[in-house]
């Protein structure tokens, strides 16, 4: 297969892949200690590469017996997927048996999911000298310490920094807003999001770093901070985050209640955006960590966002939600391998990004829509951003790793990741800068 033959039976792959993908209740595939914490222990993350023949068969086992598979990278040359599988120890050899089946090379990738999570916690940072707020980046903070730097942030730079609750979740925890501004009128604004997904820890700890230097490290990059308002919602998801903090690690949803199911909680907010939602890769089972939820916009958290983009929409120009994992920088559409009309401005912009961010460590992104990289994904916020709100430049990214840690990004870790992404943040708003510079010179005729 080769060109158009290869995208259509991707889609249709794609398509069967992201509907079919869900999971069993909580309960059966978790241990739970007496506290009501999960346990992993046992659990291991295999590795394999699946031709596209034998992908619905492996994808099966992401609906059995507690297997998760994590992550889906494609690989066009090879015309062949990397997986990683979460396989809980009574599955073991059912898994190992399919992969044996089908001739399907594979290595042990993480021999016990605890022992990765507990050394990921590890012990707690002493933290010294640091006036108002507990904030590092040497270990991943919960809700209230990132709270505690937002608070200082606006008290001690109140010429840069204004807070911004733009609602509240499902428990009541407050969505912030961290606007960054020099002031001034008629200003293009960027919109960064994180932790949507709550697993995805080094999402908002990612987020929390871009603030850090935008603000504390102002006079280092004025070019980027005087031509933009900067607008950071680092805990999209803030309930999901304090539950994986306490309970469950690899929780990834929100946590509503669902009335008619109330033992399958939560619904993946990112399949919760009214923009051709529900149109594949993602599901109706309240039990699915892929759940789009009994209607769009049904999570309060979804809609506080929606609410926040449509206000300023005339202002904002670039939307950016951090994920992770599998180092990607995605453009839509995520619901099909069309391209939206402005693909190449987007692609240009993310080639400048990708590009500085390999010059800090090394660490490569690779580029496209969703589907290209991964597999259909509908009512994601990328493509509402772009679609139904008209914001020119939308990317969805994937930090850091390949799959080595996964979910489970060793500490040491959350700097590098922070600074490298920095830096294509960076670089990203100064190529939109100048694509807004020349539309503007073009308007005008000058």
């Amino acid at each position: 297969m080769r060109g158009s033959t290869v995208c259509a039976a991707l889609l249709a792959l794609a398509l069967v892949i992201g509907t079919s993908r869900s999971h069993p209740l909580e309960g059966n595939r978790k241990s739970r200690s007496e506290e009501g914490t999960v346990s992993y222990s046992g659990y291991k993350l295999f590795r394999t590469d699946v031709p596209l023949p034998q992908l619905p068969v492996v994808d099966s086992l992401d609906s059995s017996d507690g297997v998760d598979v994590w992550s889906w990278r494609y690989n066009d040359q090879r015309l062949e997927y990397e997986l990683d599988v979460l396989t809980p120890p009574d599955a073991e050899q059912q898994v190992k048996q399919v992969f044996s089946d089908y001739q399907l090379n594979y290595q042990e990738v993480i021999k016990d999911l605890q022992s990765a999570i507990n050394e990921e916690l590890g012990e707690d940072v002493l933290l010294w000298n640091r006036p108002g707020h507990p904030m590092t980046w040497e270990k991943y903070h919960s809700t209230e310490d990132m709270n505690q730097f937002l608070d200082y942030l606006e008290g001690r730079y109140p010429h840069l920094v204004s807070l911004i609750e733009i609602g509240q979740s499902f428990e009541n925890r407050t969505l912030r807003v961290a606007k960054v501004s020099t002031g001034g009128e008629n200003k293009p604004a960027i919109w960064i999001d994180g932790g949507i997904h709550s697993r995805e820890w080094v999402s908002p700890a990612t987020a929390m770093f871009i603030l850090h230097r935008l603000v504390e490290f102002n006079w280092e990059d004025h070019e980027i901070i005087n031509e933009f308002d900067w607008y950071i919602l680092p805990l999209a998801n803030p309930d999901g985050y304090e539950y994986t903090r306490h309970h469950d690690r690899l929780w990834r949803k929100t946590r509503s209640v669902n009335p008619e199911m109330p033992g399958c909680v939560g619904v993946d907010a990112n399949r919760n955006f009214g923009y051709r939602w529900m149109e594949g890769g993602s599901s109706r089972n309240p039990c699915s960590d892929i759940y789009a939820g009994p209607t769009a916009f049904s999570e309060p958290e979804t809609r506080a966002i929606r609410d926040f983009l449509i206000e300023n929409k005339d202002q904002l120009k670039v939307y950016l939600s951090m994920h992770a994992y599998s180092q990607m920088w995605m453009l839509p559409w995520g619901f099909s391998q069309e391209r939206p009309e402005n693909y190449k401005d987007m692609y240009e912009v993310a080639l400048n990004a990708t590009s500085a961010l390999e010059e800090s460590y090394g660490t490569k992104y690779r580029i496209g829509s969703i589907p290209e990289l991964l597999y259909v994904a509908t009512g994601g916020s990328g493509d509402y951003a772009l679609g139904a709100v008209g914001i020119p430049y939308s990317y969805s990214l994937e930090l850091r790793d390949l799959g080595r840690y996964g979910f489970i990004l060793p500490r040491e870790q959350i700097m590098p990741t922070a600074q490298e992404t920095y830096d294509g943040i960076k670089a990203m708003a100064k190529a939109v800068f100048e694509k807004l510079q020349v539309s503007n010179s073009t308007n005008t005729g000058a």
